[in-house]
Order: structure tokens, then sequence, then C-alpha cells
């Protein structure tokens, strides 16, 4: 390589270098701009996520239910007894477990003997059928009818 090669690469190194400590400043000199209209799109779709999400849990938990004795006990159950508990509490003033008799009226005989404490697990046969769509409707129709 001849001296004036040498010579030109030397320079554009150093004008790179200065252009990247330049750029570098810069970036932390002027404030950012706002998000484009895509990344405003995209945070709004991420903020119903969560509640997507809950939906999709509910659906899963309404369908395993509906082939599983298993799911229908240990998971459809307890999220259906809670929700009959809070709204009791709230809008009758009554408990579930401790006033049966009140709690029944309320929620009908179907629902409360789904719903109502001391209701035993399922038998080992856990892959059984277990609940059709329309009694789980009618318990739900039961806990909004509160």
């Amino acid at each position: 390589m001849s001296g004036a090669v040498v010579a030109q690469l030397t320079i554009i190194a150093i004008g790179v270098l200065a252009f990247a400590i330049l750029m570098r400043r810069r970036g932390r000199v002027l404030p950012r701009r706002s998000g484009s209209a895509f990344e405003a799109a995209l945070a709004a779709i991420s903020e119903s996520a969560p509640l997507d999400d809950e939906f999709a849990s509910i659906r899963r938990t309404v369908d395993g239910a509906r082939f599983s004795a298993f799911d229908v006990h240990y998971t459809l159950r307890p999220l259906l007894r809670e929700l009959a508990v809070s709204r009791l509490r709230v809008r009758r003033g009554i408990e579930l477990d401790a006033q049966p008799g009140p709690a029944s009226e309320a929620l009908g005989s179907e629902a409360f003997a789904f719903l109502g404490e001391g209701r035993p697990p399922p038998p080992s046969n856990y892959r059984r059928p277990a609940m059709s769509l329309q009694a789980i409707e009618r318990i739900v129709a039961a806990l909004e009818s509160i």
C-alpha cells in the first residue's frame, strides 16, 4: 500500500469516528420522538390482551368441564363458587355456606346443589362426561339473576 492510500484510509476512519461521536451526542441532547401510529396501535392491542387471556381461560375451563368430571369439580366449580359467594354476599347479604336456606332460595336448587358446601369429588373415573353446556348455562343464569 502506498502512503497516499494509508493517509486516505486514516482520514476516512477519523471521519467515521467523528460522525459516530456526533450522532451519539445528538441522541442525548434531542428529545426522543413520540411513537409512531404503529407503536400506538400495538400498545392498544397489548392493553386489551389480559382481558382476552381471561376470556380464553374461562372458555378453556368451560370446555374442559363439558368433557371431564375432574375439570368440573376442581376447575369450573371453584370459579363459579367464588362468583356465587361474592354475589350473594354483596347483593343479598347472604353467606353461601353459613346460610344454606336463603342461599338455596336465591340460587335455585340446581345451582345450590352444584355450588353448595360438601359436594363430593367425582369418582375415580375423572374422564367420563361431566356436564352439558345447557347445565352450565342454567347455573350461570342463576348467578346472573342474583
